[in-house]
């Protein structure tokens, strides 16, 4: 009974494993590829013959790739340890923001400016206080432009 239970948590905890993704989409200029998009490292993506793919680490290594006839391939090897909530954070940050109004989100709340959020840990803490996702997205365009260049 005992061994079974150890096996079931083992195919757990690497069933969670599994699932972690090592780079996110944050720029493509292939329309069939979304930003926000969680991809593995050594995928082969097909991204059309001479756009763009712009990918981000969970550490904030943003890397850009150029497409040849068959797509670009993701550079490195798996993450041993790969920080999932950081990634989950940064997806949500990646994801579209909500069209039309959104009541309360700015209750009270103060926003520093985007300019002020460098790396990607002041990011992350900015688009964890309440009603600050606008300039947490901006800060993150400016800190992927900022990597690219």
């Amino acid at each position: 009974m005992r061994s079974l239970l150890i096996g079931l948590l083992l195919a757990a905890g690497l069933a969670g494993a599994a699932n972690a993704s090592d780079y996110i989409v944050v720029n493509s200029t292939d329309p069939g590829i979304k930003r926000g998009q969680a991809l593995d490292a050594g995928m082969r993506v097909p991204v059309a013959a001479g756009k763009t793919l712009t990918v981000m680490r969970a550490s904030g290594e943003v890397t850009t790739l150029q497409a040849g006839p068959a797509g670009v391939t993701l550079p490195g090897a798996r993450l041993a340890a790969n920080d999932g909530a950081k990634f989950d954070s940064l997806k949500a940050l990646l994801d579209p923001p909500p069209q039309g109004r959104t009541f309360g989100a700015r209750r009270g709340g103060f926003c520093p400016p985007a300019a002020s959020a460098t790396t990607l840990d002041d990011i992350l803490k900015l688009a964890d206080q309440s009603g600050c996702k606008a300039e947490a997205r901006e800060a993150l365009d400016a800190y992927v432009a900022k990597a690219t260049n």
